[in-house]
C-alpha cells in the first residue's frame, strides 16, 4: 500500500513532467516568436490557396499542434508533402443568426515530417488586409513581450499611414456579427468567440474555445488594440500611427 509520503512524490513528479512538458512547447513557441524578426528570412506569406504562412525553419511539433488544439484534427489527408490537417472554428452567437457557416474558420496545417510547415486560413482574410500590411504585423510580433506565467504575449505595430489601420468595419466584413459589442468609453470592443468542431463536426464550449476581441475608436472606428486567447494563451497587439 502507498503511504501518504509516496502518493505525495508520485503526484509532485508527475506535476513537474507536466510543467516540464509544457515548458518544452512554450520553448518552442519562443523560438517562432524570435524567428520573425527576421521574417523573409523564416517565413513565406502568400495567397495562392487563401492566406497561407510558410514556415521555411518549422519549430513546431504536430504533437505540440494537438496540445494547443486540445485533440487531433477533425480530418488528415495525405498529400505529397506529408499530410493535411483541417481543424474548423465555429462561430458562436448570443442570438439565432442567419449567417450559416459561412463565417466559421477553417485551417489548413501541413505536417512534414512531424513538423508544421504551413498553416492556411479562409481567402476572405485577405479582403481587408494586404501581404505587406500582414507581413509587417508578423514582424512586429517578433518583438512582443512575453509572460510565460501570465501566459501572454503583447506587442505594438507602429505603422507610417493611419489610413492602413483596419477599422471595426474592416474586421465585421471579415468575421460577420460579433459575438458582443461593448462601449467602452470612446471605443467600441467587438467579441468573436468559436469553438472547435470535432470529427463529427459537432461544436460545444466543452471543446477548444477561441477568444478575438477588436478594440477601436468609436468615431473614426480604426482599430486601436486586437487580443485573442486560445488555450489559456492571450495574446495582444496595439496600434500605433501617426496622426493626419
Amino acid at each position: 500500500m502507498l503511504t501518504k509520503k509516496t502518493n505525495i512524490i508520485i503526484c509532485a513528479g508527475i506535476f513537474f513532467l507536466l510543467l516540464t512538458l509544457s515548458g518544452c512547447i512554450f520553448f518552442r513557441m519562443l523560438n517562432v516568436k524570435d524567428q520573425l524578426n527576421d521574417f523573409d528570412t523564416n517565413f513565406d506569406l502568400n495567397d495562392e490557396r487563401g492566406l497561407t504562412l510558410v514556415f521555411k525553419n518549422p519549430e513546431l511539433l504536430s504533437d505540440d499542434v494537438i496540445w494547443l488544439m486540445k485533440g487531433s484534427p477533425g480530418s488528415v489527408k495525405p498529400i505529397e508533402q506529408g499530410q493535411l490537417w483541417t481543424y474548423v472554428f465555429q462561430k458562436q452567437y448570443t442570438t439565432s443568426q442567419e449567417e450559416g457557416n459561412a463565417y466559421d474558420i477553417p485551417i489548413l496545417m501541413v505536417m512534414e515530417d512531424d513538423k508544421l510547415t504551413e498553416i492556411t486560413f479562409p481567402e476572405r482574410f485577405l479582403q481587408n488586409l494586404s501581404i505587406p500590411l500582414l507581413k509587417k504585423m508578423l514582424s512586429s510580433m517578433g518583438n512582443a513581450d512575453v509572460s510565460k506565467f501570465k501566459r501572454s504575449a503583447s506587442s505594438k505595430y507602429s505603422g507610417d499611414d493611419p489610413s492602413e489601420i483596419p477599422t471595426s468595419d474592416n474586421v465585421i466584413e471579415t468575421l460577420g456579427a460579433p459575438y458582443e459589442v461593448e462601449i467602452v468609453g470612446e471605443n467600441s470592443k467587438l467579441s468573436y468567440l468559436y469553438y472547435l468542431e470535432d470529427a463529427q463536426c459537432n461544436a460545444n464550449k466543452d471543446n477548444l474555445n477561441l477568444e478575438l476581441w477588436f478594440v477601436a475608436g468609436s468615431e473614426d472606428k480604426v482599430l486601436k488594440r486586437v487580443g485573442g486567447k486560445i488555450r489559456g494563451i492571450k495574446l495582444y497587439m496595439d496600434f500605433d500611427t501617426p496622426k493626419e
